[in-house]
């Protein structure tokens, strides 16, 4: 933001003002403020009887006389209108003398310039309510000039603001910035801070209806075993079902037989319910070998919860509500 130096009274003004003092029938009048993009030093303006590159000027929004050698002088500086942004480089104070061409009164120069943006749509009107004030050893002899059409209070620049945020950014709007201040600051208004959460737009989705200002989703997800990819296991049985077997064939050599059931040889050898005869065994397997076993694959996974997070910039957010 600008700042601006003491305005500085040019010969001429001093001048003027001194025939108004003096009383002689002459009309002094305060007639209007200007703005220049043009930059002059103290000395300059003392002699200073015309002023190059004025951008802007308004007339006289408020007066009044404090005491007896105090005016005090109130001008509404705006954009409003302005086709093209210029550097406000310095305040120009006009004055009439006797209904005469106006003359710059009093010019007070910016130390660090500031930028009057052009207007533009849907953006805050900007507004600089500047006040001046002229010492003068009898305040009732200069006349102000009001212009009743352009009489700016406070509160009519409150709602000209207040109707300029609503076209910017309606009670619903969405503001993004990173590393910024809670917006009512700058723009006014009342304002809520999305934390934590995505925005995504309202409407169909997945078969859902979306509606703007709820929250959906989670942060983390459990899966279920519908959600389970297909898969298969392996692993290891335990061991069991120790047995043998039976069978018949020939044998590698010649046995001495022994007497067995079913066999009328005397020299035959018994086993179970087979026999052997001469070098040929006989006989079947038993039913000890029926038996079953008991599967278990090993254990994997902790069971913990998902984390549902996508790459992402992260802002500061919010969203206005009143």
């Amino acid at each position: 933001m600008a700042t601006y130096n003491s305005f500085v009274v040019t010969d001429v003004g001093r001048a003027l003002l001194a025939k108004a003092v003096a009383n002689k029938g002459d009309t002094f009048k305060i007639t209007s403020i200007a703005t220049t993009s043009h930059t002059y030093t103290n000395s300059d303006i003392a002699g200073l009887r015309s002023i190059d590159d004025v951008k802007q000027v308004f007339p006289v929004a408020y007066s009044d006389v404090v005491g007896d050698s105090t005016i005090k002088l109130q001008f509404n500086i705006t954009n409003t209108g302005l086709a093209t942004s210029y550097t406000l480089a310095g305040l120009v104070v006009y004055a009439t003398y006797n209904n005469n061409d106006a003359i710059p009164f009093a010019v007070s120069i910016a130390s660090n310039p500031d930028v009057m943006n052009a207007e533009q749509a849907g953006a805050l009107v900007r507004n600089i309510l500047t006040t001046v004030y002229i010492k003068t050893d009898n305040a009732s002899a200069i006349t102000i000039a009001v212009n009743i059409d352009t009489y700016v209070t406070k509160a009519m620049l409150d709602d000209a603001e207040k109707r300029a945020l609503d076209k910017a950014h309606p009670v619903g709007s969405v503001y993004l910035c990173i590393g910024g201040d809670d917006p009512a600051t700058a723009f006014g208004g009342t304002w809520k801070k999305i934390e934590g959460s995505y925005l995504l737009a309202s409407g169909s989705y997945d078969g859902k209806t979306l509606t703007a200002g709820n929250t959906i989703g989670e942060t983390r997800h459990s899966i279920t075993q519908q959600e389970m990819p297909p898969h298969s296991h392996s692993g290891n049985t335990d061991g069991g079902g120790w047995h043998c077997h039976w069978s018949c064939g020939a044998l590698p050599r010649d046995f001495q037989w022994d007497a067995c059931d079913g066999n009328d040889e005397p020299t035959a050898v018994g086993y179970g319910d087979g026999c052997w005869h001469g070098k040929r065994v006989d006989g079947h397997t038993s039913w000890d070998g029926n038996h079953s076993h008991h599967f278990t694959t090993g254990d994997a996974g902790n069971g913990n919860a998902m984390l549902v997070m996508p790459l992402a910039t992260v802002v500061d957010a919010w969203y206005r509500t009143a």
